[in-house]
């Protein structure tokens, strides 16, 4: 066997496992970030479904809101992991 193939066959290898390892790792990590937000969010959203805000200016409330939060608190919230944590809110508060 030719020792640059067994090489290149054992990167290649290394690669895939890494890539699944990074793969689980930042979905542990959204968890994390969801778990951190979940609560604060969760009020934030019941208090503005009470207002007579429309719909949009809630969500944009709510974003500023979260999102100022999160910096508050050192938590480093993609703008989609903020939009995904309102929606999982706003589900919770209409069922």
């Amino acid at each position: 066997m030719n020792i640059g193939i067994w090489i290149k066959g054992f990167f290649n290898k290394f690669v895939q496992v890494f890539k699944i390892f990074l793969s689980e790792a930042l979905s542990i990590a959204k968890q994390i970030i969801i778990a951190q937000l979940k609560d604060i969010a969760l009020q934030i959203v019941t208090e503005l479904s009470q207002t007579d805000m429309s719909n949009t200016d809630k969500r944009n409330a709510a974003f500023k809101k979260i999102k100022d939060y999160a910096t508050l608190k050192g938590i480093e919230a993609k703008d989609s992991l903020i939009n995904l944590t309102i929606e999982l809110a706003l589900q919770k508060i209409k069922f």
